[in-house]
């Protein structure tokens, strides 16, 4: 389980700079790594939950202290659905087994898989038709 949630957050984050300053304790070698392990881990995943489930609530906070109406459904409009019923715990983590386990550990591959594959569409060019292929 840790060594594949390090690379997953490395490869959401852009690399294994990235996974070292969100757990410093990789690799677990005592259990007391184990221990702050899970805790860093808990606290990264509940704010990647969150703020991929509201993307703009922060903007939305602004606005709605500047005495703008907002739209109920506006904070959760192009939120990240994989993240809705996932349940981020730190005994989840402890135990690895179960449902929710996979549950979280499926949306944060998901998250993953997502996150790599538009930053590698994003850097590429765009591809071109040519109008002489056609399939058949």
């Amino acid at each position: 389980m840790e060594d594949i949630c390090y690379f997953l957050i490395g490869k959401i984050g852009g690399g294994k700079d990235h996974a070292r300053s969100i757990l410093p304790t990789y690799p677990c070698l005592q259990p007391s790594d184990t221990t702050s392990f899970r805790i860093s881990l808990s606290k990264y995943l509940e704010a990647l939950r969150h703020s991929s489930i509201y993307p703009s609530h922060a903007e939305n906070k602004a606005k709605s202290s500047e005495g703008k109406r907002l739209s109920p459904g506006s904070a959760i409009s192009g939120a990240a659905w994989w993240w809705k019923d996932v349940v981020v715990r730190r005994s989840l983590l402890e135990e690895c087994c179960g449902n929710r386990f996979e549950r979280l550990i499926l949306a944060l591959s998901t998250h993953a898989l997502l996150k790599c594959t538009l930053g590698s569409r994003s850097s590429s060019p765009p591809e071109q038709l040519d109008s002489s292929r056609h399939l058949v």
